[in-house]
């Protein structure tokens, strides 16, 4: 495409933004700042506890940011939780929930990053050059 420039790398509509990245006091959160009293997590932490023989609980329903399902547009990392607890996370996409289960009693940390996959290989770019960062 060589009506883009440098800095426009990528999808057309994915020109880089200044945004201000704020974490909060209390909160495990961090959001971005849009301005206009705009703001939108993108990373957030939580620990979800199952009493009795475990079951299902659900962690987001009818959820969207920029105007995506949360089912088909976050990031969702369990920690290993209890011995025995085996929890694990579903996503449904039609009804747009995301559900954690698990078959013991104990407490699960949980991490959800919001947004697409990223591709690294375009992201660390280093001009026009075409170097790319050695990446593991």
């Amino acid at each position: 495409m060589p009506d883009i420039n440098i800095g426009q790398q990528g999808k057309l509509r994915s020109v880089p933004k200044l945004t201000k990245i704020n974490g909060d006091d209390d909160l495990s959160l961090i959001y971005r700042n849009m301005g206009n009293n705009h703001a939108y997590p993108f990373v957030w932490a939580e620990t979800m506890t199952f009493s009795g023989s475990g079951g299902t609980k659900t962690l987001l329903s009818g959820v969207k940011f920029h105007g995506m399902k949360a089912a088909d547009y976050c990031k969702v990392s369990l920690g290993a939780g209890a011995t025995g607890m085996n929890p694990y996370f579903t996503k449904n996409s039609g009804a747009n929930t995301i559900t954690i289960t698990s078959s013991a009693a104990g407490s699960v940390d949980i991490i959800v990053m919001v947004g697409a996959n990223p591709d690294v290989k375009e992201i660390a770019c280093r001009g026009n050059t075409g170097a790319y960062q050695s990446l593991p």
